[in-house]
Parts: structure tokens; C-alpha cells; sequence
């Protein structure tokens, strides 16, 4: 018996039995081939064409392939940020050149003046602000907004936004019951404001725009007008309230202090000191951590000598951070916070200043002639200036300096 493989779908010139569909017995009954008997024959395979389309876009397909790209695409972002990064692992001398070279562009950047804004005249701030006596008796202040190049360290530079040129801007001393009226004068590109912080006045003077009065725009003359109380007495200050992120960060603040009324009870409480310090703790633009407008080593020392007590008013002028203040070799006594005394001092060598306390304090100057302390910010990546690696000091130290 012939078996031939045909295709079944196309073969029709002659009787065909496929092989192996029937019994035994069936085949041996059939006549031979050469006697007109079928032929038997196995289905041939048939051939199929792959789709290769419908495989590669299939769900399990879509899903396994987006999975190898992302893995290749986070793969590559975390190689480019290791080679770009300087803390990524490079050899000291590369971490050295970069650090050198930030160093370069920071100074370079902070040294070039704005357009047509001046360098600062003076080196230091809170200075008193002067006045005068208007004829109903009130204490007449000036200030004038303006921007000027300051001096945050030796030959560094950066666009401040200032009171009468300087940061902090003058220190207000005024005693419980003046009447204060404050003429000020906007010199700056954009509208500003100025809010007395932590004083009880009338809203039309509390220098918010939008609640009792406008912004003060450029070029324009504002008068605040109002008078301090008993209430008042003690540490606070004055900054900008409009479009605070860049004009309080930019230096726009400064002391307001209101003394007691002589004879009152209130005075007998006030704080007798040898030594009074003001200390404005915040940041200037570029990554700078300043005190008073200044980073160390430009920082202005706390002068003092053995046997003095010491009044430091600690101001938090930071528009984000708050600082740990750290006094190294003395035990200092909190006796106001907000400018209200204590009912009883609380010991620390460390306050924490947020961004819009005062904190005052005193020490006991009792080490020998000569001594040096530092006074400094606890977090320690804030005593840096920009460029500067960890093995040097910046930022927000002053030093406790003993006279000899």
C-alpha cells in the first residue's frame, strides 16, 4: 500500500482515504492501487505565517517593553547626576577645582554691581536714626527705601534692598508714650510697605497693603502716623511687608525699640547692662548666613571685659529658617522673649531663633583678659560662605572678644 503525503484543501484528481483514520479490517478489504483503489494519503502541515505585529503589540508585550525603557531611562538620569555632581564621588583634586571654581563665579557674580545702583557708603547698620520734634511733639523719623550694593564680606557684593543704605536699616529708640510719626520715602524699583512688627497700632498703620492702606509705589511719599505704649515696651522691629521674600531677604529691616517711662515700675524692671548687642540672624541673596548684614570673619565682634553683664537682643530676620544660636563658654539668661520680660529667666547656651522672634538675653563676662568665644549658629552647613568647604568658617559666627 502507497502512502503519499497531499494537500488535502487542494487534491482532487483522485480518490483519496487519509491514512490512519479508519480500522485495520477497513484497509485490507480495499482493492490495490493498480486496480483503480484510493489512495491513501497524510495531511500535510500547513504552513503559517508568523504575525510578528500582533505579538510585539500584544498587552504583556507593551508592558514588558515599557518596563526595559524606564529602567534604561533611570538608569541613565542616576549616571549623568553622579558625573555632574561634585560630592559624587570625585577625586579630592576634582571636589578642590570645582569648589575653587564655584568660589571664582560666586565672586565674580556678587561683585558686579546692578544698574545704576550705587555702593553702599557705610559698613554697618543699626545705626540710630535720628529725629526731630514736629511742633505738636511728636518724634519725626525720615526713611528713605533704596537700593544699594552691599558688602557682605571683603570685596563680596550683593543687591540689598535697604533703609537709608545699610543693613540691618537704623535702629528706632523711642520711650512709652511718644508720638511717632515716621515720613517715608519709596526709592525702590517696586512698591513696598513697612509693618512695625510686634507693636500694637491701628491697622491704617500697620503696613499691610490691602488692609488700611496701599503700596507705597516708586517714587512715592508715606506717613505713618501712631504712638507706643506701655504695652509696647521692649525688643521689636520693623521690615518690609510687600513682596516680603525678596525685600526682607534682601536687608529691608531694622531695630524698633521702645524704653520705659522714667520712674515707672516698669522701669525698675528694665535691664541693667554693662554691654548691649543687636543681633540680626537671617540669609542675603547668593547663599549668604549673615549677622547684621555681615558673614564672618566680617562679622562685628561682641566687645566686652571680665566683670561686665551683657544685654544681647537676638532678632530673627530669616525669611525661611530658624538657627539654633550656640554661645560657647557661658550660660546666658533668657529674660524677654517678643520684647515681654520673663517671670523668671531661663538658663540656656543655645535658643533657637525662628524667622519673626526677638529673644533677649544676658551673660556674665567672666573669663580672663583676652578670651575669645564664638557665638554661632548650631546648624553647622550655615557656617560656610558660598564656595567655602567645611574645613572654614563663615557665615553666621561673631566672636565674644575680651579686652586685654
Amino acid at each position: 500500500m502507497a502512502i503519499e503525503e497531499k494537500d488535502m484543501a487542494t487534491n482532487t484528481e483522485k480518490p483519496f482515504i487519509e491514512a490512519g483514520t479508519y480500522t485495520e479490517d477497513f484497509y485490507k478489504r480495499l482493492p490495490p492501487q493498480s486496480e483503480g483503489g484510493p489512495v491513501f494519503v497524510v495531511r500535510k502541515t500547513p504552513t503559517t505565517s508568523v504575525n510578528w505585529w500582533r505579538g510585539i503589540t500584544s498587552p504583556l508585550a507593551v508592558l514588558f517593553i515599557a518596563v526595559v525603557l524606564m529602567v534604561g531611562l533611570l538608569a541613565y538620569g542616576i549616571g549623568a547626576s553622579m558625573t555632574s555632581s561634585p560630592n559624587s564621588g570625585s577625586s579630592p583634586a576634582t571636589t578642590s577645582s570645582t569648589s575653587s571654581t564655584d568660589s571664582m563665579t560666586t565672586s565674580s557674580t556678587q561683585a558686579t554691581p546692578a544698574p545704576n545702583v550705587p555702593n553702599a557708603t557705610q559698613n554697618y547698620g543699626n545705626q540710630p536714626l535720628a529725629y526731630t520734634i514736629d511742633p505738636d511733639g511728636a518724634k519725626h523719623f525720615t526713611m528713605t527705601a533704596m537700593q544699594v550694593m552691599w558688602e557682605v564680606v571683603k570685596g563680596q557684593r550683593v543687591l540689598a534692598w535697604t533703609i537709608n543704605g545699610t543693613v540691618p536699616g537704623p535702629m528706632i529708640r523711642v520711650t512709652a508714650g511718644d508720638h511717632i510719626r515716621v515720613t517715608f520715602i519709596n526709592h525702590f524699583p517696586k512698591p513696598t510697605a513697612v509693618h512695625w512688627h510686634g507693636l500694637e497700632v491701628p491697622e491704617s498703620v500697620d503696613g499691610v497693603p490691602g488692609l488700611g492702606m496701599k503700596p507705597v509705589q516708586p517714587g512715592q511719599t508715606y506717613s505713618y502716623d501712631f504712638t507706643v505704649h506701655d504695652q509696647d515696651i521692649g525688643t521689636h522691629w520693623y521690615h518690609s511687608h510687600y513682596d516680603d521674600m525678596e525685600q526682607v531677604m534682601g536687608g529691608f529691616y531694622g531695630a524698633f525699640i521702645v524704653d520705659p517711662r522714667p520712674g515707672t515700675p516698669q522701669a525698675q524692671q528694665t535691664i541693667k547692662a554693662d554691654v548691649e548687642y543687636t543681633a540680626f540672624i537671617g540669609t542675603m541673596p547668593g547663599s549668604w548666613y549673615v549677622i547684621n548684614g555681615k558673614s564672618f570673619p566680617d562679622t562685628q565682634p561682641i566687645n566686652v571685659k571680665h566683670g561686665q553683664t551683657v544685654h544681647v537682643r537676638l532678632i530673627g530676620a530669616d525669611t525661611m529658617m530658624m538657627h539654633p544660636m550656640h554661645m560657647h563658654g557661658h550660660t546666658f539668661n533668657i529674660v524677654a522673649e517678643d520684647g515681654h520680660m520673663l517671670a523668671q529667666p531661663i538658663q540656656k547656651d543655645t535658643v533657637q531663633v525662628a524667622p519673626g522672634e526677638t529673644y533677649d538675653l544676658t551673660f556674665y563676662a567672666w573669663a580672663a583678659p583676652g578670651s575669645i568665644y564664638p557665638f554661632h549658629c548650631h546648624i553647622l552647613s550655615h557656617l560656610m560662605n558660598p564656595g567655602q568647604s567645611g574645613e572654614e568658617m563663615g557665615g553666621l559666627i561673631t566672636l565674644i572678644e575680651y579686652a586685654r
